[in-house]
């Protein structure tokens, strides 16, 4: 194997895991769930080791002596340290940490007073280093996208210069300089980089008084690499060679050296089938199917003055990025175009457009979450130069093709003839148990007060429904002009812990025949589908709504026919009542609060009916620490009652005293 693995666990270490205890703010019965996420992971690389820390968000869940769930936020933090021999800190090396929850063993106790818990956490990394490698190629290994190596140079930059001082110095004590990339081109055979060189000059001045005065320098410079292209990858990164300065004898100037390396590498993706062997592993991308199409987007524009003659339209593709579905890529994008044309003082103009498309391309066997890159080409706009006025009729056309790809990892064979590559070579893994360990709240000079309310929680779970049909025309269309489409007769049914959801899309559709004249076709499409919602029951109080997502039609069979794919987006919600513990009032030194009068239903001030209360909304000032918010539907007064509306309201907060 060319990288290393092991596994660190609690026991390997003789570390015993961390209870916590959790004190309620009333006694409960049971404990009915416990839900923990992490979140805020960050990693430090160290020789040999990788540090993982982050924090976990908990939410816990328990049935009081009154019989109704109340809900108590809280937070855990954990650390692990995970030993990979052949690691070290570089700006090359990438970390990849993945830390789930493993388990939660949770124990209340007899008087129901407090919960003891462990979180066991599973944390998996993976540590890979860009590298420069020549691999060998196999026609039947593994086909992956990856980036070949074009070129690399390095073009060193010498600046020098006075600068004058702010005040006359007696003594300049040191110059530091940073140098900073701002863009880099890719031209023919050349790499244009240009930047900043920050300095940072200190002096003494003459009241012997350390002084600071910043200055920056803009940079240039053409390096050559033979065989790039523009639109090809580039990187770049610049380094301090040598920083020469001398003050000048009446201290009021300095005159100064500095020599800058600049390297660049152009690299190309590629999609190449590779030797499987035992010399390195690598983190790649391999691909799964690829599948292309072409669009055509008949759009009328608006121009902001008359046009007595169209000169050019220029066409590019930008933002163009795709999704996978069952059996499908859905491919969504932005058309950007540039129309030249001659006003009517006969004067040339240019104004620019966005258009938005979106289209599907049929990939059978991919499934939903896998990674696609797509390649868009704009083709030739088709337009009329002869038209006038305001409004300009024209096809926009591309070319687009999308890859499918799975993150894998695969043993590669090196090959000192082979083409280089560069890839993400696999230093090592490592993966690590270790348990959660709870966040010490200090006794501090800020008071926080708390209000239990009753609340409703709505329950939602959400799913797409995909519902294709065609509609065979009865003539032949050379455009679709618009659909339009609305959901109806929408029923639901709980089934278990499902909602079987059903209904109607009412479309309808207008195209242009041959002979020029809008068409209009109605249709009904039924849909139906299962949608999980976890803890449902019969009788529950449900509310279901369905909205079109998205509609992607195109017309096939030489225009007699146009095919659909329509995407259904289903909510359901479910409404559960619950205890919340809210702040009111928070008082202290360095803390501000915002606040928003509500209707809600105090649990413990002896009335069932709702009262008006004063929650906290937003914590600000320099010693607040952490603020926990929760979404709740009240009822909010501004001159009267507005709602149910969402409120974020704060449920905790930590302060820094």
């Amino acid at each position: 194997m060319a990288y290393a693995s092991h596994r660190c666990c609690s026991d390997v270490t003789h570390r015993s895991c961390s209870e916590m205890t959790l004190t309620l703010p009333i006694p409960a019965i049971k404990i009915k769930e416990i839900r923990a996420h992490v979140d805020s992971v960050t990693t430090h690389v160290i020789p040999g080791k990788v540090i993982v820390q982050g924090t976990l968000q908990k939410q816990v869940f328990f049935v009081g002596e009154d019989n109704i769930v109340h809900h108590f936020p809280e937070q855990a933090r954990f650390s692990a340290l995970i030993e990979i021999p052949a690691v070290v800190p570089g700006p090359e090396v990438v970390v990849q940490a993945h830390p789930r929850v493993f388990n939660i063993i949770a124990t209340l106790s007899p008087d129901g007073t407090q919960i003891t818990q462990k979180v066991i956490i599973d944390v998996d990394v993976t540590v890979t280093q860009f590298a420069q490698v020549p691999l060998e190629e196999d026609p039947e290994g593994p086909s992956v996208l990856t980036e070949e190596v074009i070129g690399e140079d390095t073009g060193q930059i010498l600046e020098s210069g006075t600068v004058t001082l702010v005040t006359p110095a007696v003594k300049v004590t040191d110059i530091r300089v940073n140098p900073e990339i701002t863009q880099v081109t890719v031209k023919e055979d050349k790499v244009v980089v240009q930047g900043n060189i920050l300095k940072q000059i200190f002096f003494i001045d003459l009241d012997q008084v350390g002084r600071h005065q910043a200055v920056v320098v803009p940079f240039a410079i053409m390096i050559d690499i033979p065989g790039a292209q523009p639109g090809m990858n580039v990187q770049a990164r610049a380094t301090v060679a040598d920083v020469n300065f001398t003050l000048d004898p009446t201290g009021a100037f300095v005159s100064q050296e500095v020599v800058l390396d600049v390297f660049a590498k152009v690299t190309q993706t590629v999609e190449v089938s590779l030797a499987l062997g035992d010399d390195l592993t690598i983190k790649t991308e391999q691909v799964i199917a690829s599948a292309s199409t072409q669009i055509m987007e008949e759009v009328t524009v608006v121009l902001a003055q008359p046009a007595i003659k169209i000169k050019d339209i220029e066409l590019v593709v930008q933002d163009a990025r795709g999704r996978t579905i069952a059996d499908k890529v859905i491919i969504q994008g932005v058309f950007v175009k540039d129309v030249y044309y001659i006003n009517e003082d006969d004067v040339e103009v240019l104004e620019s457009f966005t258009i938005p498309f979106s289209t599907f391309i049929p990939a059978p066997g991919v499934t939903p979450g896998l990674n696609v890159f797509v390649l868009a080409q704009a083709l030739p706009v088709v337009f009329d130069p002869s038209q006038t006025g305001t409004e300009i009729t024209e096809k926009d056309l591309a070319e687009i093709e999308a890859i499918i790809t799975e993150t894998v990892k695969i043993e590669v064979e090196e090959d000192p003839t082979g083409t280089l590559f560069k890839v993400q070579k696999v230093i090592g893994e490592g993966t690590a148990q270790v348990c959660a360990e709870g966040i010490p709240v200090p006794v501090l000079p800020i008071t926080i007060e708390f209000e239990r309310i009753r609340v409703g929680e709505a329950v939602e779970a959400e799913k797409q429904l995909l519902v294709e049909n065609s509609i065979c025309l009865p003539f032949i269309a050379k455009k679709i002009k618009s659909v339009e489409s609305t959901v109806q007769n929408v029923t639901f049914e709980i089934v278990g812990e499902q909602v079987l959801v059903e209904g109607e899309v009412k479309k309808d559709v207008f195209v242009v025949g041959l002979d020029n004249i809008v068409h209009h076709i109605q249709e009904i499409v039924p849909f139906s589908g299962f949608v999980d919602v976890p803890g449902i029951v019969e009788g529950a109080t449900v509310t279901v709504d369905v909205v079109v997502e998205s509609l992607v039609q195109n017309l096939i069979c030489g225009g007699s026919k146009i095919q659909q794919l329509i995407v259904l987006l289903v909510t359901v919600t479910s409404a559960e009542e619950r205890i919340v513990q809210v702040v009111v009032n928070v008082t202290g030194p360095g803390v501000f609060q915002t606040k928003t009068k509500v209707l809600v239903d105090v649990v413990d001030d002896g009335n069932p009916n709702p009262v008006p209360l004063d929650v906290v909304t937003d914590l600000t000032g320099p010693n607040v620490d952490t603020v926990t918010k929760e979404t709740l539907l009240l009822v909010v007064i501004v001159n009267g009652t507005v709602g149910p509306v969402p409120v974020s309201v704060v449920t905790n907060a930590t302060f820094k005293i």
